[in-house]
């Protein structure tokens, strides 16, 4: 029997989780109440109402092989509670941020964490994952570039790469943070920062954030250390390639990873027992903590 995957919420996101499995053999259920225009793509597809099934409502009494929530941030949970509350599925994969409310977190950890096996979809954990640092750091120093009107799209993504290089600690707070509040051009509807931000762990390891007006690149992450002594940068350009150097020297360049690719990666791994390729519902959770805690703006 084929196995099953429901992706709710089919706009970019989940069109784009949905391109990682069009090809595979699976039975696919959107769940979308509107006839937006990825759906009106998919009526057109030759697999419609053989292996491609748009669903209005959420179902009842169903098992699914992966669950992929790619619904607004805001509406999330309420979702989310409901259709656990009803279905069952080996994994669940959810967009960033994975709730706006520090106590939604709390729910879901204490109601579905424990037989339910949770993700966060976070390049930011993948490219980390990618420098092949994490067993040679100890006490080093992150500076992320962010390119300015780029800030709360992907500040998630940011911790993330830090969290995986130094997961020993738990960062508790800001030690730095000035912002000014600037139009979103991208989403009218939410804000976006101008700023810079700095955070210490209990280690002294350090991350700094700042937002830039003009830069060459999106997003760049530069990686010190003294002992051993680590110099490695990871550019994310404007084309959305992804170039790494160490010492100055180009020792890797990718493209950007894409949930039209890495979602099916992400399911291969978890069938194998590898459930490291994404980070955790807890990994996020602490996350989610330190951020939600300082910020208080309209976040996408």
């Amino acid at each position: 029997m084929k196995k099953k995957i429901l992706i709710i919420g089919f706009g970019n996101m989940g069109y784009s989780h949905f391109k990682s499995f069009e090809k595979k053999d699976f039975i696919i259920h959107l769940l979308e109440k509107k006839n937006n225009e990825k759906i009106k793509i998919i009526k057109k597809d030759k697999f419609f109402k053989k292996k491609y099934f748009i669903l209005e409502n959420i179902p009842k009494k169903k098992n699914y092989f992966l669950t992929i929530c790619a619904t607004q941030s805001k509406e999330r949970f309420k979702i989310i509670n409901k259709f656990l509350s009803y279905n069952k599925t080996n994994y669940l994969l959810m967009e960033k941020f994975c709730f706006l409310k520090l106590k939604e977190f709390e729910q879901y950890y204490k109601k579905f964490n424990i037989n339910t096996k949770t993700f966060i979809n976070s390049w930011g954990y993948i490219l980390a994952k990618k420098t092949n640092l994490k067993k040679k750091l100890s006490n080093f120093k992150l500076t992320c570039h962010v390119k300015e009107g780029n800030f709360l799209a992907n500040i998630t993504h940011i911790f993330h790469f830090f969290s995986y290089l130094n997961n020993k600690v738990q960062i508790k707070k800001f030690s730095k943070f000035d912002f000014e509040i600037i139009k979103n051009e991208k989403r009218k509807r939410y804000d976006e920062l101008k700023t810079k931000l700095n955070i210490k762990d209990e280690n002294k390891n350090l991350l700094s954030i700042q937002t830039k007006k003009k830069m060459n690149n999106l997003i760049t992450f530069d990686i010190k250390q003294t002992k051993p002594k680590i110099n490695f940068k990871v550019l994310i350009k404007n084309d959305n390639t992804i170039w790494y150097y160490k010492t100055r020297k180009i020792v890797n360049n990718i493209k950007f990873p894409y949930s039209s690719k890495t979602t099916f990666i992400f399911l291969k791994n978890c069938t194998k027992g590898n459930f490291s390729y994404m980070p955790s519902f807890k990994n996020d959770y602490n996350i989610s903590k330190i951020i939600l805690k300082n910020l208080n703006v309209k976040i996408p």
